[in-house]
């Protein structure tokens, strides 16, 4: 949507637009990251959406280790990888 290859949904065009006009001022360049590459993110988002309270972490020690774990394995540089596996039926 922000690169305009997407149609956006009327609910979002005026913030949508909105960013886009930030975007062609900043002159920033937006690129797809698929969910592997952001394991830290997307894990902390499913936390926040399964919260009801708000949480604060003041250390790196004081999180969970799975928090813990994907920070140190993105520190290493460890690739995250996408595997598609496909179906072969063999003809009988």
């Amino acid at each position: 949507m922000l690169i305009k290859e997407w149609k956006i949904p009327w609910s979002y065009v005026e913030k949508i637009e909105e960013i886009q006009q930030c975007i062609a001022r900043k002159q920033v360049q937006v690129k797809h990251i698929f969910r592997e590459a952001n394991h830290l993110a997307d894990y902390l988002a499913n936390i926040a959406l399964d919260q009801a309270e708000h949480v604060q972490v003041q250390s790196f020690y004081n999180l969970p280790s799975t928090e813990r774990r994907i920070i140190n394995m993105d520190k290493q540089q460890i690739p995250s990888l996408r595997i598609k596996t496909r179906r072969i039926n063999p003809t009988c």
